[in-house]
């Protein structure tokens, strides 16, 4: 039988953080990140507000530089 995998996602708090923090270390205003109501991102979705690889996202959250993910187990849902 065929395992699944496991499906993850982000809070989209943490992203937003992190979004923040680097553009402070560039210099940028990290206020021009506008605050949204707190919900779940998937993978597509943080590699697209972030700008990152699928792979450079796991290399970061591997070394503690990028929020983790939560794992989403059965009939999962990222609302």
């Amino acid at each position: 039988m065929k395992q699944q995998a496991r499906a993850v996602a982000w809070n989209s708090a943490a992203v937003i953080a992190w979004m923040r923090a680097r553009m402070a270390a560039a210099g940028a205003d990290p206020a021009a990140i506008t605050d949204e109501p707190v919900r779940f991102m998937r993978l597509p979705e943080v590699r697209e507000r972030v700008g990152l690889s699928t792979a450079t996202v796991y290399r970061l959250v591997a070394a503690d530089k990028f929020p983790k993910p939560f794992a989403i187990d059965g009939r999962s849902c990222g609302a």
